[in-house]
């Protein structure tokens, strides 16, 4: 759309309609900064021509905001070719049912394209715009494994309803809570860990009372020798009697 100008007094008057204004925002863009400064030079008052000094004053302007668009556009490139490989949220909006969904995964790579950036998140492309959180590989691993736990222990019963059967699935917990470190199992709520060793708990006492702890004692089944001397031996404690000794030599 072309950029509608008047001349008052000698100066350019911006006469685009206040809802355009609305919808292009405050900031003054390249295009718009040029098309000024060529309205400004078409129009200025022939008797009153503007000077050269302020013509190199807008000119050293216009270079300056040229030279931080292009550092602008250079950071954004950086700050995109940087997610690659991050796991991160993206909401986006859909253009025909206005529905807003959030999308989470790793970014597998960026293209640019009409001087936009794109990232692509799990096969889709998403505007860089669209990122709203940036996530530690470290922190989603913790997070993932203390979720995983917490799951587990809430789908097993009350420890007063705990039985031998899930002694497996305890024992499997436990292994389980051992292989993560402790950055890992500070993320696990107390409530978790308090029902968790209720449950462990629950399940020795279980376990214990099951147990044979008996012993086999007691004297043997058989009685002693008798001895070897003249006189015969003396029965033994068992069932059966010893047998008599025979006569010395």
């Amino acid at each position: 759309m072309a950029l509608i100008q008047a001349v008052e007094n000698g100066k350019v008057v911006d006469t685009r309609k206040e809802e355009e204004k609305k919808a292009s925002g405050n900031d003054l863009g390249y295009d718009q900064f040029l098309q000024l400064l060529c309205a400004e030079m078409q129009y200025q008052d022939p008797l009153e021509p503007t000077s050269n000094t302020e013509y190199v004053a807008q000119l050293a302007t216009f270079s300056q905001m040229e030279a931080m668009l292009n550092m602008q556009d250079s950071i954004e490139s950086s700050k995109a070719n940087d997610l690659v490989g991050k796991y991160v949220m993206v909401k986006s909006t859909s253009p025909t049912t206005g529905e807003t969904t959030a999308t989470a995964g790793f970014v597998d790579y960026v293209q640019y394209e009409n001087n936009k950036t794109y990232v692509y998140v799990n096969g889709n492309a998403y505007s860089i715009d669209d990122i709203y959180q940036v996530v530690d590989a470290e922190y989603m691993e913790a997070i993932t494994l203390a979720n995983t736990f917490m799951a587990a222990v809430a789908n097993l019963p009350s420890p007063d309803k705990l039985t031998v059967k899930d002694k497996d699935s305890v024992e499997a917990l436990t292994k389980y809570l051992e292989s993560m470190n402790s950055y890992q199992q500070s993320y696990i709520n107390q409530d978790t860990m308090k029902k968790y060793k209720e449950l462990v708990a629950k399940m020795n006492e279980l376990t214990g009372n099951n147990s044979d702890n008996s012993n086999n004692g007691g004297s043997g089944s058989t009685g002693g020798t008798g001895g070897s001397g003249s006189t015969g031996g003396t029965g033994g404690s068992g069932s059966t009697g010893g047998t008599g000794g025979t006569t010395g030599a």
